[in-house]
């Protein structure tokens, strides 16, 4: 149970560092979770903490890994193959080699299998925490889809050299023809064996599709599993798990055209779910950065006080290494990238290095090391872990830091205006349409309602003109209601029972505490006098009951008669409420006519016992959208539209139709 708390605290943490990055974006939001780790640690709970190391491949890489994989343009990668296979194998190699010689130099203390593994800790780059940290400046796309492509692969060097180089501390032995066919059978096994399973989960996938078992309570779970079981299947056969699952992950993305074919709805809560656990993940491995660097720092300063200036020395110097590496590679033109001009070539070459920003792999296989080696503790385990996390943080600090100064600032793709002024285009073709075919029918009315407000549902509805409309939609009812009663089409007793059930509807659909008390005083106190009379009309209704000498089961029988013409009754001040609503409605409150109209909807259908109109409604939003897309589709053959514009409204219209066709089935 302690176990379960903690992690919960963890996400916890993270969801509160994501929430403050959301209001201020100033720091990126690494720091912030990093920091939310530091409070973590000065609670008791927290000081003690110790995570088995296995857990961080198996349980957190290699799902973080798979979804790289999956989000994987493999028409970019093979295109920069052999950029990709330059950078993330051959570098990463040399860099190792570079990075372990020069720890085992000045630090002799380290032997040099540990220097070795130090470099392949520290050695692999995180493309999302390149992400994080460049929100605000525009990466030239060459350079971001390199970094992207590159951290696929060089953490699974990283891995690979790294369990190598544990192996040689461990037994004291390492035989460099032993270690490179190890390291082949190891990289080329693991992405043979994540291929062929691959295609194995996605055929069951599609097969699944096709036999319209694709629900979200299926497909969902099956490809959240799919990491831990190519994972766990790949390390029984000693091929690596990381590059098993990165190629599973691109199998998934190379057959992504035959997997969408599928509901908006998957696509959307798949898409969702995702990128949420990816977020999560990301932040939880930070959160743990930070959580455990006071205990590190501790242990350290009893063996040695000077130990920490030492070690912080020790990772600046490893991360300005690598730098300087990662820029002559590349300006050397050994990566391959494609031809540039001088001045391009020095910048991305700079912006390259800089952005080869260490963070969950490096982090992951710092707490991965074994705690003990020859059944005695492992002596160097904390000052490894502790220099991994000074590259991690100087490695964020210095891009954070340079990049903005000769990068220019992060322009949105596709402008705010350019999309709301798309957005009106093809909704006023969808109304158009939907104009032509049904003419002024109800089910035309709404929907036309619906797709209106398409254009303004961002942000929030207001609150007070929610209101005013929900008591403006109670007093028309209440006014048609009045009428009945005079023309004598209705009986005081049933208006009363209707007028309740109108007065829920106000209080059920006001969230905020001040307008629930607002319409208390409006209904109750205000209304004192009708409601007395109500009251008088209730004791009245009792007495009469027992007068009859009704039973309880004459009792339901009559208050089903009185419902049937509830509902019999409920047409008219529905229809009066609609056409206020039609008549009130502007190109301002177009939100809160939109809420107010689908509560009235829900409480017709129920009443009315019928699903007929919901049915109805259903199949006429789905032809609508259905339209835009083909708008959008004709835009974008004629060119009036761009790729990017046109991906932006695809987005939009898939939430749309997922949020609306929600709403209009909720009872």
């Amino acid at each position: 149970m302690q176990t379960v708390f903690l992690v919960l605290l963890l996400i916890a943490a993270v969801v509160g560092a994501n929430a403050i990055y959301a209001r201020f974006s100033l720091i990126p939001v690494a720091f912030l979770q990093i920091a939310a780790g530091l409070l973590l640690a000065l609670t008791p709970l927290y000081r003690h903490f110790e995570l088995e190391p296995e857990v961080f491949l198996f349980a957190i890489i290699s799902v973080l890994m798979f979804n790289d994989g999956q989000n994987t343009s493999m028409r970019k990668l093979s295109h920069q193959i052999r950029t990709t296979l330059s950078l993330a194998v051959v570098l990463a190699i040399v860099t190792i080699l570079i990075v372990g010689t020069v720890t085992h130099l000045i630090m002799p203390q380290f032997s040099l299998a540990l220097a070795l593994a130090l470099g392949a800790i520290i050695t692999p780059t995180d493309a999302v925490a390149v992400s994080s940290i460049t929100t605000k400046v525009s990466v030239p796309k060459d350079v971001m889809d390199t970094l992207e492509n590159e951290s696929l692969f060089n953490d699974a060097s990283g891995i690979v050299a790294f369990n190598l180089a544990i192996a040689a501390l461990v037994t004291g032995k390492f035989s460099v023809v032993s270690g490179i066919g190890n390291f082949l059978y190891v990289f080329v096994g693991g992405i043979l064996a994540g291929a062929i399973l691959g295609y194995i989960i996605v055929a069951i996938r599609i097969m699944l599709i096709n036999m319209r078992v694709d629900t979200p309570s299926v497909i969902v779970p099956y490809t959240l599993l799919t990491p831990f079981v190519v994972y766990l299947l790949a390390e029984a056969i000693g091929v690596s798990g990381i590059l098993a699952v990165v190629a599973t992950g691109l199998i998934h993305g190379l057959q992504q055209e035959r997997l969408r074919l599928t509901t908006s709805r998957l696509q959307i809560v798949m898409s969702t779910t995702w990128s949420i656990i990816a977020s999560i993940l990301n932040g939880i491995v930070f959160v743990l950065l930070g959580v455990s660097l006071p205990s590190v720092i501790s242990h350290l300063q009893q063996r040695d006080t000077g130990s920490v200036a030492i070690l912080v020395g020790v990772g600046i110097l490893l991360y300005l290494i690598m730098t300087l590496v990662r820029f002559l590679w590349i300006q050397l033109g050994l990566a391959n990238i494609r031809a540039w001009t001088n001045q391009e070539k020095a910048l991305n070459s700079l912006v390259a290095a800089l952005s080869g920003v260490h963070g969950t792999i490096t982090l992951a296989m710092a707490f991965s090391l074994p705690l003990t080696l020859g059944n005695h503790a492992f002596t160097y385990r904390n000052d490894i872990i502790f220099i991994a996390a000074v590259v991690i943080l100087v490695s964020l600090l210095v891009p954070t830091i340079l990049l903005p100064l000769f990068l220019p600032k992060q322009v949105d793709k596709v402008a705010e205006e350019d999309i709301a002024q798309a957005k009106i285009e093809m909704v006023t073709d969808a109304i158009h349409m939907i104009n032509a075919r049904y003419g002024d029918t109800p089910n035309a009315s709404q929907t036309i309602m619906i797709l209106e407000g398409q254009r303004t549902l961002e942000g929030r509805p207001k609150k007070a003109r929610l209101t005013e409309l929900f008591v403006k939609a109670y007093d028309c009812e209440e006014q048609t209601i009045n009428q009945m009663v005079a023309t004598g089409e209705l009986t005081p007793d049933l208006a009363d029972r209707y007028l309740q059930i109108a007065e829920k509807t106000q209080l059920q659909n006001q969230r905020s505490f001040w307008q629930r008390l607002w319409l208390f005083f409006r209904f109750v106190v205000l209304g004192r006098r009708s409601m007395s009379k109500r009251a008088r009309l209730r004791r009245k209704r009792m007495q009469e009951f027992k007068r009859h000498g009704m039973t309880r089961e004459q009792a339901l029988a009559k208050n089903k008669a009185i419902w049937s013409e509830i509902r019999s009754t409920e047409q008219k001040p529905y229809n009066a409420v609609v056409k206020m609503l039609n008549d009130s409605y502007t190109k301002d409150n177009q939100q809160e006519v939109l809420i107010v109209r689908r509560a009235y909807d829900e409480r017709h259908r129920r009443l009315s016992g019928t699903r007929d109109f919901q049915q109805a409604q259903n199949e006429l939003l789905i032809e609508a959208f259905q339209w835009e897309y083909n708008f959008i589709q004709a835009q974008l053959t004629t060119k009036k539209y761009n790729r990017e514009l046109g991906n932006a409204l695809y987005e939009q219209i898939s939430t749309d139709q997922l949020v609306y066709l929600q709403s209009i089935n909720a009872d």
